[in-house]
């Protein structure tokens, strides 16, 4: 279930450079998202609604596979119809593109005329995802595991009306499962979004049989060495919010350093990339990142290549050695959609003493936080 949790309306002018060209609108909103956007509200996924037409006979267009990225999850719509359904469709079009949903192909079906993620816009608006979209969901959260996504909002963070029945607990619910006739909440009253009488809570990790936890019920174990378990207090349902060690703590027995809750290293990135028994490639394979060709740079900006100065070569495109013979000793991962993917993750250890910054910069890890 999707929460409206920010509505911004640029009334005296766009601030960032709108145009039909696509790429171009996709590439500096998010890049606005990133700078902007995100350092003043904490959110999972942007789109952007425009009246300007947008090239061709596009409607809408979104990274594949980006969500929880901070430049690329977003997707543009143009508000291409009279009819509200037809352009909230179209959203939701990009917004499973930013899920890892493709295109449908002809063998995929759907309980109507034409379902969400059809290549083409139907005159007949679709409420149904494929059966091809849901298998490629699923696959997405397999393999990815956008950990953004994994938390509910706050109900006070919802600024759409409150409506009884869309499972989200907005403003003035207390529970909310569903239409009367989906609702399978022994706890709470469909018809009212109330609880029923007795019973303390709804949901949540820290509810039980309509009952708050006890204290000190582990409601979110520690994920790493780096993350915090995080405990019932006895008197909400609402687990406490998620927190781990500071940034910057040494983990993996110094082959790392913390960073939200994680210990990103190269290796793992490697083996997330390549599988078992690939490993981080010699020092060499990094410098082609200082050359700024092709795949090899630290950023993108204005759709062009900024090269990795030399002490930043390993903030920039990860290389990784695979334990088979006669394979390249530079290997590497890319996709033209998702920039971010096969690049060294933030917060990974590039030095003794050394980060990567978000900026994609080696920098010292007492002050990269």
């Amino acid at each position: 279930h999707i929460a409206l949790i920010y509505l911004e309306i640029w009334s005296e002018g766009d601030l960032i450079n709108v145009q039909s060209v696509v790429d171009i609108t996709l590439d500096s909103f998010g890049e606005w998202r990133k700078r902007y956007l995100l350092n003043r509200k904490d959110h999972d996924n942007a789109q952007l609604l425009t009246g300007i037409n947008l090239n061709g006979n596009t409607i809408g267009y979104g990274y594949v596979g980006s969500m929880c990225m901070p430049k690329e999850s977003v997707g543009i719509v143009q508000d291409h119809s009279k009819t509200y359904l037809s352009v909230a469709i179209t959203m939701a079009h990009e917004l499973g593109h930013n899920l890892g949903i493709n295109h449908d192909k002809d063998s995929c079906t759907c309980q109507a005329s034409s379902c969400i993620m059809a290549a083409t816009i139907s005159d007949q608006p679709s409420y149904q995802f494929s059966d091809c979209s849901k298998n490629e969901l699923w696959g997405y959260f397999i393999s990815h595991t956008p950990r953004c996504i994994l938390n509910e909002p706050l109900r006070t963070d919802v600024v759409s009306p409150a409506v009884c029945g869309n499972y989200v607990v907005e403003e003035g619910e207390e529970c909310d499962c569903g239409s009367l006739w989906y609702c399978r909440n022994p706890c709470c009253d469909a018809t009212t979004c109330k609880l029923k009488p007795g019973a303390e809570c709804g949901e949540g990790m820290c509810c039980h049989q309509c009952r708050f936890a006890t204290a000190e019920t582990v409601c979110r174990p520690a994920k790493s060495e780096c993350d915090m378990a995080e405990y019932c207090t006895g008197r909400s349902a609402d687990c406490p919010t998620d927190y781990f060690h500071r940034n910057g703590q040494p983990c993996l027995l110094n082959h790392g350093y913390c960073y939200n809750g994680t210990c990103p290293i190269m290796i793992h990135q490697c083996i997330i990339l390549w599988g078992t028994g690939a490993t981080v490639s010699p020092d060499i394979c990094f410098q082609e990142n200082n050359k700024g060709q092709g795949y090899f740079y630290c950023r993108r900006e204005n759709n062009k290549n900024i090269p990795c100065a030399l002490r930043d070569v390993k903030c920039g495109r990860l290389f990784c050695k695979l334990p088979i013979d006669n394979t390249p000793l530079c290997n590497y991962r890319y996709s033209d959609v998702a920039l971010d993917y096969g690049m060294v993750d933030p917060g990974t250890k590039c030095g003794d003493g050394m980060v990567c910054n978000r900026n994609r910069e080696c920098v010292n890890v007492n002050t990269a936080y």
